[in-house]
């Protein structure tokens, strides 16, 4: 029967690399990696010489079943990796093990570095219970609403963020909920690892004096010290009924649609309702 390796690779450091995960790299057939250049840098390094196909977000659902359906015509292993850490984990591969899974394929992992793990255990921050986001929103108003939401539901949340943006997701995170505490960690593993913890309000002001704050990327743990409001019970009303009830205490048709938006609901929507009330509204009374 063959066996898809799921197999960490490191995420800075190459000493990292295990010597399970050299071997089983050595072994299998066939290696899919999320950009083959990166992996042919990990693979001359430990003088591996598997053959290499791509396995990346835009072609993995079709690739996927080429690949298992090559393992099972050939009976060949097959090892998943991706550019750095462990697959699957806000990278590529889900689709991959998925669909071996579902073919009776045995998934292994290989295990290793990942920068959840790593960013974690140097937060400083008490790490029994958390809750892994990956990447958030990057539009502000989604953004904002979703860090209201999953600082609602965790103690700890760790969050990937690209070098480019660290800074406005610092920023978001300051304005909504301004007592965070945050562990920042960049280039983990490597030779200028660091890792900036504190409030967000003074971890964002060192990352931005630092003139080489874009040159990692950035795993964020992040303890919620802001008191939320208990979550409001979901509205069973229409769209037109909540446009009437603003109306009724005295808001402009206007205002109560900006209401609404404002609240999350979609904008076509909103402004479908509002029609319908103002057609409504128009009718002349016939008592």
């Amino acid at each position: 029967m063959p066996t898809l390796y799921v197999v960490a690779t490191p995420i800075g450091n190459l000493g990292d690399f295990s010597p399970r995960a050299v071997e089983t790299l050595k072994n299998v057939a066939l290696i899919a990696a999320e950009d083959t250049r990166v992996t042919q840098k990990l693979l001359a390094a430990f003088e591996i010489h598997t053959p290499l196909t791509s396995c990346h977000e835009h072609n993995e659902r079709a690739k996927s079943e080429r690949i298992v359906l090559r393992m099972l015509e050939e009976g060949i292993d097959v090892a998943l990796t991706t550019d750095a850490g462990t697959p699957c984990i806000s990278d590529p591969g889900s689709l991959l093990t998925a669909e071996a899974v579902k073919n009776g394929i045995p998934v292994l992992a290989i295990a290793g570095p990942t920068a959840l793990a790593a960013a974690l255990s140097v937060s400083g921050l008490p790490v029994d219970e958390f809750t892994f986001f990956g990447f958030l929103p990057r539009a502000k108003g989604e953004l904002r609403a979703k860090l209201l939401e999953i600082a609602a539901r965790s103690k700890i949340a760790v969050v990937h963020e690209s070098p480019h943006r660290v800074a406005a997701l610092l920023e978001a995170i300051q304005e909504v909920l301004p007592h965070t505490l945050v562990s920042a960690s960049c280039d983990l593993t490597k030779k200028f690892e660091a890792t900036v913890r504190g409030e967000v309000g003074a971890v964002l002001a060192t990352l931005l004096q630092n003139p080489k704050m874009e040159k990692g990327e950035y795993c964020l743990v992040l303890q919620w010290q802001d008191a939320l409001e208990p979550p409001r019970p979901p509205c069973t009303l229409s769209l037109e009924a909540q446009l009437f009830d603003g109306v009724v205490r005295g808001q402009t048709l206007r205002e109560s649609m900006e209401a609404l938006l404002e609240a999350g609901e979609r904008k076509n929507a909103v402004y479908a309702a509002s029609l319908r009330v103002k057609a409504l509204l128009a009718q002349p009374d016939e008592t």
